[in-house]
């Protein structure tokens, strides 16, 4: 990614330039683009406004704030029913284009929006007719163009103060907009259409679409006698920030939840997780200590037990991957065979050290492995056994010839080479669960992160990670 910026235009107008569309490509994103979770999350919203018929042409522009506080947004001059995750744009938190095509023209009011709203990731804007309709009304309450008319358009929307008319890429609108949106997450563009801020792409799309409906609803109204939600009413669903989700998770996963799964998620929904990852001992531990996660992934075994306690809730309880036992060696080393029993054997016994976990499931199926195989006072009077953690490491700074873990702890450490997964015959696999903890049965961020942990697009994310499927 370039970091020399571009700027943004000097006041004025600044039209798209539609006879330089973004290129041709693949409509599925690449591993190796950054941020590629979000890039995917960004182009299903964009699409979903296509097929709403929110947007028409080339109309309309969305964006989303990624976790490195650069600007995922949809390029000038594209359909977005036809954006794809390779072709979006990257700018900075002052609309300064940093990578890929050239941005909407009204990346300026996207960057403006968020500046405004640390709480915000997501914005879209739309020219949505009956919302762009309103917007051309006189008479209109320049600090709420549209009455609170349903309850969804309270909880979703709130107030929608009018901004003056700006032309499409004016950069002047900037400042009113930021000064605004610093009390409101909505916005109507006099003679334009509306432009909504929202915690993740899910909130955006929905405001944005609710909103578009009462613009509807309220064209239907005028010139009738009609009622409109009380100011308690309106105050008692006025939009709420979603809360932080706790998260108690074996580190078996992570890699999968940091590289993909939770971005995917925050970008969505707009809701943190607070995760803490362990192996499943320690986080067991941390409970009987008074922890209480909101939901909770680790070993089966360990996960019915806290269901049994009461601490988890059973009805939530599923499988939800397994895991088996592999080797790594040190970046460059030759591969080391494992493909039977006894090469596993030689292999153990002529390293220099062998590295493993004292406290992971791995590490006590390990021991117990090599007391089966008669090699335990040879290969653990040498040794480095960790406490926890990720046992590669110990191969990349030179402590051991041979690290030995769950293949998707091992895949965790970028520098090690994971030569492969021990013999079917002396393998172990640990079955992992997921739970939502008792206290969290009305939490719908917890209900949203679970059914988010447990969806297709999280397990194929886990099989890249070097997981398993639970039924296999």
């Amino acid at each position: 990614m370039t970091t020399t910026p571009r700027r943004t235009p000097v006041p004025g107008t600044a039209p798209d330039h539609p006879q330089h569309p973004p290129a041709t490509a693949p409509s599925h994103p690449s591993p190796a683009l950054p941020h590629s979770s979000a890039r995917a999350a960004l182009v299903t919203t964009a699409h979903a406004l296509a097929a709403r018929g929110l947007v028409h042409g080339r109309t309309g522009n969305v964006s989303l704030r990624t976790t490195d506080g650069s600007i995922l947004i949809t390029p000038t001059g594209t359909e977005l029913g036809a954006v794809a995750p390779e072709d979006l744009s990257v700018i900075d938190a002052d609309g300064a284009h940093l990578d890929g095509p050239p941005p909407s023209k009204e990346a300026f009011l996207h960057a403006a929006m968020l500046r405004a709203r640390p709480d915000a990731r997501a914005v879209v804007h739309t020219h949505s007719p009956h919302a762009a309709a309103v917007s051309c009304l006189d008479g209109l309450d320049p600090d709420d163009a549209l009455p609170p008319l349903t309850a969804y358009y309270a909880m979703r929307v709130g107030r929608l103060p009018l901004l003056p008319y700006f032309a499409p890429g004016d950069v002047r609108l900037a400042g009113p907009a930021e000064e605004q949106a610093r009390t409101h997450a909505a916005l109507l563009l006099r003679h334009h259409g509306p432009v909504v801020a929202a915690p993740g792409l899910d909130a955006a799309l929905e405001a944005v679409e609710e909103l578009e409906q009462t613009a509807r609803i309220f064209l239907l109204l005028r010139g009738t006698e009609h009622a409109r939600l009380s100011a308690e009413q309106r105050a008692a669903l006025a939009p709420r920030l979603p809360s932080p989700v706790a998260l108690f998770s074996a580190l078996a996963i992570k890699k999968a939840l940091d590289d993909v799964v939770l971005e995917a998620f925050t970008s969505a929904t707009g809701i943190d997780v607070d995760g803490v990852y362990e192996p499943t001992n320690v986080l067991l531990e941390q409970i009987a200590g008074g922890a209480r996660p909101d939901v909770m992934v680790g070993v089966t075994s360990g996960l019915a037990k806290l269901a049994d306690a009461g601490v988890l809730d059973r009805a939530s309880l599923r499988p939800l991957a397994r895991v088996g036992i592999g080797v790594a060696v040190p970046p460059g080393a030759p591969a080391v065979d494992i493909s039977s029993t006894g090469a596993l054997v030689r292999a153990l016994t002529s390293a220099r050290s062998v590295a493993y976990s004292r406290t992971g499931a791995s590490g006590v199926a390990f021991a117990a492995l090599l007391d089966r195989l008669g090699i335990a006072a040879e290969v653990n009077s040498r040794a480095t056994v960790v406490d926890k953690g990720f046992t590669a490491l110990a191969v990349t700074d030179g402590r051991a010839d041979l690290a030995v873990q769950q293949v998707s702890e091992l895949r965790f450490v970028p520098d090690a080479r994971v030569v492969g997964a021990f013999p079917e015959e002396v393998q172990h696999y640990t079955d992992l669960s997921i739970a939502l903890g008792a206290h969290a049965r009305d939490h719908p961020g917890a209900h949203a992160l679970l059914r988010h942990l447990t969806a297709a697009p999280a397990h194929a994310a886990y099989r890249a990670a070097g997981l398993e499927d639970p039924s296999r």
